[in-house]
Order: C-alpha cells, then sequence, then structure tokens
C-alpha cells in the first residue's frame, strides 16, 4: 500500500512543477547512479538537446555551494569584501 501511496504522491508533485522544475528534476535523475537507469531505459528520442549538454558533475559543483540567498547577484560585493579582509583597503 505504501508504494501505490507514494506513486500516486510523486504524480501529483511532478503534475504540479513547471516545465523548468521538470528538466531540473530529470537532470537530478540522470545524475542518481541508480535513478539513472530509468532515464537511459528511454528512447533516445526523449532526451532534450539542453540536457545532454549539461557537463558531468556540474549538478555536484551547484550542490556544493554554501552562501548568502542573494550570493548570485552580490557576487562582485561578496569578493570586494573578503579581498578587503585578507589584503586590507588597497584591495
Amino acid at each position: 500500500m505504501t508504494a501505490a501511496f507514494d506513486y500516486e504522491d510523486m504524480h501529483h508533485l511532478v503534475d504540479r512543477l513547471t516545465p523548468t522544475q521538470v528538466r531540473r528534476l530529470r537532470l537530478l535523475v540522470a545524475q542518481d547512479e541508480e535513478l539513472s537507469e530509468v532515464v537511459q531505459s528511454l528512447p533516445a528520442g526523449d532526451v532534450s538537446e539542453a540536457e545532454e549538454s549539461v557537463p558531468a558533475g556540474l549538478l555536484a559543483l551547484i550542490g556544493s555551494i554554501n552562501g548568502p540567498e542573494d550570493l548570485a547577484d552580490r557576487h562582485d560585493d561578496y569578493i570586494r569584501e573578503r579581498m578587503r579582509e585578507r589584503f586590507g583597503d588597497s584591495a
């Protein structure tokens, strides 16, 4: 009974995702050692060109970045602050 509930729950979850979120989820599945077997079993026409162009290990890199929520927007400011902390005001 639990497997049936999980299956239905996952269907509802995926149905609520945006197309961008679905592509990201598929990339996550493709990067997982165990789950990637499902993606590999699909016909070749089902894999989009965008997914094939993502370098291996990219998701591992993205997941390893810890920082403030606005890191992407203010990365230059954060770098300058760290340079000032390390090297003083001359940086």
